[in-house]
Parts: structure tokens; C-alpha cells; sequence
């Protein structure tokens, strides 16, 4: 009887572990694995770019591959280990997003001149997830942007925009930009951005870092008409380098009350500076 008590114990003993080993193996099969819709957006964005430029499939983004469907043991099938693309671990939602110059990976000596990107904004919705989205120096279409940046407020989880280096953006994408109350760091920066600083941006109640630098921008921070208590309560960092304001605008800005970090290089400064009124942590970075 003891005999067959141990056999019985073995047995269930032997099928506890062939139940956790299966379950190991399915956990290793959809941990990190990457949603399907997420998928499709992705090679439906790559597909838009190869459109604009005629990009040859071999060479731009080579690890986006598309077998019809996420298929376990292919190279190429889970989007989660392409380039540029990051995502969670456990979920497998996409998060990180970055492309970065993308005319440059199809061929760094060809001529596209001035020929702009019309992206598809809101293939963007399909990752909830989002936390991070580079879209900088894109070439991107300014009248394709000033309608869709609007659509990505759905996305709640989105603290990193960077849309730098697309000249031929302007102030016409600002209302735009105000709808994404969720930002905490953007970068404007080396685009066509222009006049007085923009003080819509007040709208951006998170925004904890501004990158405004090589823009034109000049003249003051327009504040009128604004509860000064409620002006960009959270930033804490301002790049405002090599534009054209002068040294008043340390005036305008003491506003900031949050604000540790001013970059003033590079603008039209000259005489004596003006006291920082509020902002007594600030720091100043001021070259000519």
C-alpha cells in the first residue's frame, strides 16, 4: 500500500511539472510578443514612406518584414525586435517609436530636395501604449501635420514628442500641438516656428521640457490676458538658443516659477541683464 501511495504521489507529482512547464513555454511564446493590430500599423507606415521616396525594399528598414500574420519561430515576425521600435516586455505594446531621419536610411547621396512626407498621423492611434514618438528631421508635409497632430491627444500615455528638424513646420501647428495636454518634454527645435514666443503653449499643463532653439523667434512672452499662476506651472527647462531675443525676454520669463534651466545662447543680447525676479534656482546659459 505504501508502495502504491509513492506511485501515486510520483504521478501527480510528474504531471504538476509537465503543467508548469506548459505553462512556461505558452508565457514564452506571448510575453513580449507584439500586438497584432500594432503590427500592421507599423509596415502601413513604412509602406507610406517607401510610396514618398520610390525607397527600395531591400535596404529601408530591413527588420520590418511582413509574413501575413505574427508567427512564432520566423525571424522578422514579432515587430518587438524590429528597429527603432520598443516595447513592453510583458504586454507587448508597442511604447518607444523612433524615426529618426528616415530619408537618410534609404540612401544618404540621393536628391529628394524639398519632397515632403505626407504621414498618416493617425495610424499612431492603433499603439495605446505610446509613451515616446521621434519624428524629427522627417521632412514632414506641414499641412498633413497641422491637421492630424490633433489626433494624437487620444493617447494619454504620450510624455516624449520630437518633431525637430522638420523645416518646413510653422506656427500653424500649434493649435494642434496645444491638444496634447498629456507631453512632458517636446522638441520644436531648427524649425520654422516664428515671432513672439508662443504662449499658447500655456495649454501644455504637463510639460516639464521646451526645446525651442533655431527657431525665429524674437520680441517678448507675451503674457497678456493670462492668469500668471497658471502659465506652464510644471517646465522646468527652456531652450531658447540662437534665436533673436534680447536680454528683456529674462524679464518676461521670470513668470516661470517652475523654471531651473534657461538656454539664452546665441540671441541678441547686450548691456547689462535685468534681475530674475522669481525665479531665484534658475540657471542661465547666455553666449554670443
Amino acid at each position: 500500500m505504501e508502495y502504491s501511495g509513492l506511485n501515486k504521489h510520483k504521478s501527480r507529482l510528474h504531471w504538476l511539472l509537465m503543467l508548469m512547464m506548459i505553462h512556461i513555454l505558452m508565457v514564452g511564446q506571448t510575453q513580449g510578443d507584439c500586438i497584432e493590430e500594432e503590427r500592421k500599423a507599423l509596415l502601413q507606415i513604412k509602406a507610406s514612406h517607401m510610396k514618398s521616396y520610390d525607397s527600395n525594399l531591400d535596404h529601408f528598414l530591413p527588420t520590418w518584414v511582413d509574413y501575413g500574420s505574427r508567427t512564432s519561430g520566423y525571424d522578422g515576425g514579432n515587430c518587438c525586435d524590429w528597429e527603432r521600435v520598443k516595447c513592453n516586455t510583458t504586454t507587448g505594446h508597442v511604447t518607444e517609436l523612433s524615426f529618426y531621419n528616415l530619408r537618410w536610411v534609404i540612401d544618404n547621396n540621393m536628391e529628394f530636395g524639398n519632397k515632403s512626407w505626407p504621414l498618416n498621423v493617425s495610424l499612431f492611434l492603433h499603439f495605446k501604449e505610446l509613451s515616446s514618438l521621434n519624428l524629427s528631421h522627417d521632412f514632414l508635409d506641414k499641412e498633413t501635420m497641422k491637421i492630424g497632430l490633433e489626433r494624437l491627444s487620444s493617447l494619454k500615455k504620450l510624455k516624449v514628442l520630437d518633431l525637430s528638424g522638420n523645416h518646413d513646420i510653422d506656427n500653424d501647428i500649434i493649435p494642434s500641438l496645444k491638444t496634447l495636454t498629456s507631453v512632458k518634454i517636446l522638441d520644436l527645435s531648427d524649425t520654422s516656428l516664428n515671432g513672439n514666443f508662443p504662449i499658447k503653449f500655456v495649454a501644455l499643463k504637463n510639460l516639464e521640457v521646451l526645446d525651442l532653439s533655431y527657431c525665429y523667434f524674437n520680441g517678448t512672452f507675451e503674457i497678456q490676458g493670462f492668469e500668471t499662476g497658471s502659465i506652464l506651472t510644471k517646465l522646468k527647462i527652456l531652450n531658447l538658443g540662437n534665436n533673436r531675443f534680447d536680454e528683456s525676454v529674462i524679464t518676461s520669463l521670470s513668470i516661470l516659477s517652475s523654471l531651473t534651466n534657461l538656454d539664452l545662447s546665441y540671441n541678441q543680447m547686450s548691456g547689462s541683464f535685468p534681475a530674475q525676479g522669481t525665479c531665484y534656482d534658475l540657471t542661465i546659459y547666455i553666449s554670443s
